[in-house]
């Protein structure tokens, strides 16, 4: 499309033409055909109308602070002018080498070129980028300039590095924090020995439903289904409760508190998963809507007619459980467990790493307390380990008493307690920056001792990792006997 000046060039120098041919005189008419004649070449000429672009190699995995590169391909057809290409980086990315914008001269020939960068991943998460913009614009700048975009796809996926604690060998060596030879549950391989049948639990695998029971109890009273439960093999559990809350957000956009749990909790759940333990992972938010009612299931079983419609109604139906409306009010808000059920191996390490890279600000949508009991079933009739990574602060502690008090009900017993540690990123430290914000972060981290006394007198390790100035394997060594 012409722009404004040349429209009104154009019609200028048509009309000293008109005007030249009515007056009969020749200098207008020499006046009017050069910017005519400017037009006509400019536009036979145009610009570079078909612009490609495509990226060369596959996608990539990288861990945080990596260095990564990728290359495009460009290619332009027809037209003559400049081409201005942009490759839109994530902000978490930093350009280290090369540039990912470019502008070259288009001749009458074909032009091809090659795009190369190096960034550095500054943050986790998967990054997508999906489209290169370009611009053409006409070297006369007859028409207006011409904005598109190529479709190239490439994928980054920045994992957090794991913190190791290979130093840390055994508990009574070196330090205090129990270790999973302590952690003995009943969870395994199961063995070939019947040992009940019980209400199935999330996670439970689809084939060892007991359809005859299942049919058999509804004929009478709307249940759950039915599970058959065999004997497993003796295998140590670790649980990791990890919280999402919003002071978990302390720090710059890439290294803050919550980046810093992140990493602790796969240090953690490197180190058992490579010593044959089973790891669980349950994600929280401490500032989620707390339910204060019953917990008490509300559904009602799931009709099974359709699928024995060939069996005769035995017994009269019964009225499904409802509601009175005044416990309306009373139930439970919908909300989204984020938990993956304890398991071993390099498939689960893959599942937990897959989570954490979902992971943000308020991605738990469950107070702890609610989290707990939502992995019940997992938790009845063992001695797991729990390790809660959180930050502690002395006007956010109710919730987190009270998620121990729920570990003691599924676990605990007279004879036995459950190992729980509270590992306390210290968070005022991560954010920060001068001497005297440093101060300030100290006197808040003072005002926690005494809910951290609290909670080693109702069991639990309490375990303080100030990571601008302590690594994790210092941090774990920090509690020694």
């Amino acid at each position: 499309m012409l722009t404004r000046d040349t429209q009104e060039l154009l019609v200028s120098g048509v009309t000293f033409i008109v005007m030249g041919m009515f007056l009969g005189n020749i200098i207008l008419i020499v006046l009017g055909l050069f910017p005519t004649v400017f037009i006509a070449l400019g536009i036979i000429i145009g610009q570079p109308q078909e612009v490609m672009a495509e990226r060369t190699g596959e996608n990539q995995k990288i861990y945080i602070d990596g260095e990564v590169s990728d290359t495009i391909k460009v290619t332009v057809k027809g037209g003559v002018g400049t081409v201005t290409f942009s490759d839109i980086l994530p902000d978490s990315f930093k350009l280290v080498e090369g540039t990912n914008f470019k502008v070259l001269w288009k001749g009458p020939l074909e032009k091809n070129v090659e795009i190369h960068y190096s960034v550095i991943c500054a943050k986790r998460g998967r990054f997508e980028l999906n489209n290169i913009d370009w611009e053409t614009r006409h070297p006369l700048q007859i028409s207006g300039n011409e904005i598109g975009s190529s479709y190239a796809s490439r994928t980054f996926i920045v994992q957090p590095k794991p913190l190791l604690v290979k130093r840390i060998r055994t508990r009574r060596a070196i330090t205090r924090i129990p270790m999973p030879m302590d952690a003995r549950v009943k969870f395994g391989a199961p063995t070939t020995d019947f040992q009940e049948v019980r209400d199935y639990t999330p996670g439970d695998p689809y084939r060892s439903i007991n359809w005859k029971v299942t049919a058999r109890r509804l004929s009478s009273s709307p249940s759950a289904y039915q599970v058959n439960e065999y004997e497993k093999e003796g295998k140590k559990v670790v649980w990791l409760f990890l919280d999402t809350a919003s002071q978990m957000a302390l720090g710059t956009t890439v290294k803050n508190t919550l980046e810093y749990s992140v990493r602790a909790a796969l240090g953690f759940t490197e180190y058992y998963l490579s010593r044959e333990c089973k790891v669980g992972l349950c994600i929280y938010d401490y500032d989620a809507h707390e339910w204060e009612g019953s917990y008490q299931s509300l559904e009602i079983a799931p009709e099974l007619n359709s699928t024995l419609s060939v069996m005769d109604q035995i017994e009269k139906a019964l009225t499904p459980f409802e509601l009175k409306p005044a416990d309306w009010n009373r139930r439970k808000p919908n909300q989204v467990s984020r938990i993956l059920f304890p398991d071993l191996g390099k498939k689960q390490h893959y599942r937990i790493l897959r989570e954490m890279l979902k992971l943000d600000i308020g991605y738990g949508t469950e107070s702890l307390t609610e989290a707990i009991h939502s992995c019940r079933g997992h938790i009845v009739g063992s001695t797991p380990m729990f390790i809660i990574v959180t930050m502690l602060d002395y006007q956010k502690v109710q919730g987190l008493y009270a998620g121990i008090r729920q570990l003691y009900k599924y676990s605990g017993s007279l004879r036995r307690i459950p190992n729980i540690i509270i590992f306390n990123v210290l968070g005022y430290q991560v954010a920060a920056q001068t001497e005297e914000e440093k101060i300030a972060a100290d006197l808040l981290e003072f005002r926690n001792k005494p809910a951290i006394e609290i909670l080693k007198l109702m069991g639990a390790t309490v375990v303080n990792w100030n990571p601008v100035t302590q690594s994790f394997a210092q941090a774990l060594m920090s509690q020694r006997a």
